[in-house]
């Protein structure tokens, strides 16, 4: 996603384009790819909240990786409450580190390789 935004710049990691390209692979097998555009449209939306207000999202998790250079944060995606937008809010950038279902739980995601 390289559009631009009204506030910081995003960046996204190529594990959150891999993330968002399996979630919409998922979505548009099971629920169809209507549903899928939708989430794309639902990504794009939360990526120009963040960009313009950065520390809405919760550092409830930041404990889990202290030794980042900011704390780690999440925001949930619109209509899609239970996908999280994982995402470092650097002084010149957001960095979305990783997109993820939170069903899968937290310990799941630190398996996989958050930051």
């Amino acid at each position: 996603m390289s559009r631009p935004w009204p506030g910081k710049p995003i960046r996204q990691r190529p594990q959150a384009a891999a993330d968002i390209a399996a979630i919409a692979d998922h979505l548009s097998a099971s629920a169809g790819p209507a549903i899928a555009l939708r989430f794309i449209d639902a990504i794009e939306a939360a990526y120009g909240l963040l960009s313009t207000h950065p520390a809405s999202g919760s550092p409830r998790h930041a404990h889990v990786l202290p030794e980042l250079p900011v704390p780690l944060r999440f925001h949930p995606v619109k209509h899609f409450e239970r996908i999280l937008v994982y995402y470092l809010d650097l002084p010149d950038t957001v960095e979305v580190t990783r997109i993820w279902d939170a069903s899968r739980g937290l310990e799941t995601l630190l398996e996989e390789e958050l930051a």
